[in-house]
Formats: structure tokens, sequence, C-alpha cells
């Protein structure tokens, strides 16, 4: 009977889909200094995961092979973007998705205004905690099989953004995904049970892309773009147990694939001006180099020239010397 129970709970645990962050609202321009921006990105999400194989043996000691597949259609999805600018350089971007929220900084490495390159390191959280419970014929719940599930999401990885003034933008991105869930289930009455429990441990490498183009209206931006992401490589490690026994199981190569097409909708407040304080005090250093510049080519001016004799100087030695020659005649006679 436990074997039983032991490769139900253990095959049907197998299917855990890692959650993704698309790389969509993303702008390599940068947003101000002091600035705001908040977008939301939906559209038409198409979602598949194959996971790896599992090789399981049966209660008869025959080999048992595994491997679930998920699909997903999302009619809207969503994912969220906001944006706040300490320097026109440097900005906080929040990323809201499945796997949970994203915080990063978004780095603009030029100043051009023609185009724009960024780079934007990232990480994400997510939590999922649920329980299922039985009710009986009369509407009274039990604990009667009780089931609980929760799932904690890591992600983190670098983005790649560029965009121009034109509108166009592109970005592409690396992430590493993790994802530990963990299921409890108690079998029989809660009384005289026994407690199962499924640890999963699923990683998955993943790569992202997305072009759009960026339509501005005053301060709303509209933004159709596409996105897509490849996780070539999925890894998961799974424990089960149900007492007295426990299995531990691995297995990898994995893959998923995501597209999602739609539009971004932003809101954008105005870049903060600087102070006229803020501006002195950005003038003072180029104002001292000036300074020293011109100290330095009055002091050349004021410098003699190599090769070049002293006005008067010669005036000078012939005026000392007619008199003394003058005298020295009237003595002898």
């Amino acid at each position: 009977m436990r074997s039983w129970l032991l490769l139900a709970v253990f095959v049907a645990s197998t299917g855990c889909v890692l959650p993704r962050s698309m790389t969509v609202g993303q702008m390599a321009a940068p947003v101000g200094r002091g600035a705001m921006e908040v977008g939301v990105f939906t559209g038409v999400q198409y979602a598949t995961q194959t996971n790896p194989p599992f090789t399981t043996t049966d209660p008869g000691g025959n080999p048992l092979t595994n491997q679930q597949k998920n699909t997903t259609f999302a009619l809207p999805g969503a994912e969220a973007n906001l944006q706040y600018g300490f320097t026109d350089q440097v900005a906080l971007n929040v990323h809201a998705s499945p796997a949970g929220l994203q915080p990063g900084v978004k780095w603009t490495l030029n100043k051009s205004k023609t185009a724009n390159v960024a780079l934007l390191p990232a990480v994400a959280f997510g939590y999922y905690g649920g329980a299922t419970y039985t009710a009986g014929a009369n509407g009274v719940q039990t604990e009667n099989n009780p089931t609980s599930t929760t799932s904690f999401t890591f992600l983190g990885g670098l983005k790649f953004l560029v965009s121009h003034r034109s509108g166009f933008y592109a970005g592409v991105g690396y992430d590493f995904a993790l994802n530990r869930s963990l299921t409890s289930a108690v079998i029989g009455t809660a009384n005289v049970s026994d407690k199962s429990e499924t640890l999963t441990i699923t990683t998955g490498h993943q790569i992202s892309a997305a072009i759009g183009m960026d339509i501005a209206f005053g301060m709303v931006h509209l933004r159709p773009e596409v996105a897509f992401a490849v996780t070539p490589g999925i890894g998961t490690n799974q424990t089960v147990r149900v007492p007295p026994n426990e299995t531990n199981a691995s297995a990898g190569g994995g893959f998923g694939f995501a597209i999602f097409p739609g539009f971004s909708i932003a809101v954008a407040s105005p870049r903060k001006e600087k102070t006229a304080a803020e501006l002195e005090e950005e003038e003072a250093p180029k104002k001292k180099r000036r300074g020293d510049e011109d100290e330095e080519d009055d002091e050349e001016d004021q410098a003699p020239k190599k090769g070049t004799k002293r006005r008067g100087s010669d005036d000078d030695d012939s005026e000392g010397d007619g008199p003394s020659r003058k005298k020295s005649s009237d003595d002898d006679e």
C-alpha cells in the first residue's frame, strides 16, 4: 500500500514549472534624474516546458519512466515595470512577473542623445503558499487527506539594453532560475495517518530577448513589442518521504520556451531640474581649472624669452662708458 502511495506522490509532483521574467518595457535611455516611470505590459503569452525524464520502478520492480510536459496559454498575460532615476545615468528598476518582484539597477553607459546602451543586473524573489482540505457530504470541512504546498523562487541575472532616439529599442538577458517546492500530504485520517513530504528543487538557465518601438504622447508612452525566452537546460532533484521510507532522484535535460507579444503603456513624470546651487557646485571645478590655465598663460607671458636682451641694457652701458672716457682725457690734459 505504501509503495503505491509513494509512487503516486512521486509521479504527481514532478511537474514543477519554472516561473519566467521577460525582458519587456525596459529601455536603455535614462529616465532622468528624479523622474519616475510606471509601465504595464499586457498581451498574449504562450509557454511550454518539458521536464527532465525520471526513471523509477513500480512495486513489482519494473522500470517506469515519467516525463511531464506543461503548456500554458494566458490572455491577457501581464507584467509590470517601475523606474526611478537617481541620476541621469543610474536608475532603480523594479520588475513584477510570475517569478516575483525583481529589483535591479539600470546603468546607462553613455550620454549620447542619439542612442543609448545600458546594463541591468537584477534578482527576483517569489513565494507561494497554499493548502487544500476535504469537505464531507454534509459540507463540514475535515482534515481527511489535507495537502499544503509552499514554493520559493529565486532568479538572478543581467540584461543588456539598447535604444535609439527614433523609438526603436531591444534587449537580451540571461537569468539563473531556482524553484524550491515542498508539498506535504496526510494519508488517511488526521489521527491515524502517515504524512508524506515531497521536496522538489528545479534549476534552469533562461535566455530572454525583446524588441519594440516607443511612441511618446507627452508623458504617456505606448510601446508595442514582442518578447520571448528559452530555457535550454532544466534540472530537477526530488526527495520523497513516506515514513519509514525515503527516496531521492535527480534528472536533467528539460527544455522550456515562451513567447509574449503585446504592448506596454507607461507614464513618466518629468525629470527634476538642477538647482542653482547644484549647477554652481558643478561649475566650480571647471572654473578652477580655467583659472589655473589662465595663471599658467600669464606666467608664460611674463617670463623672458630665451635669446633676447633686455631693452636698454646696451644704452645703459654706452652712457656709462662715455662720461668716464671723457673725464680721463681731461685729466691727461
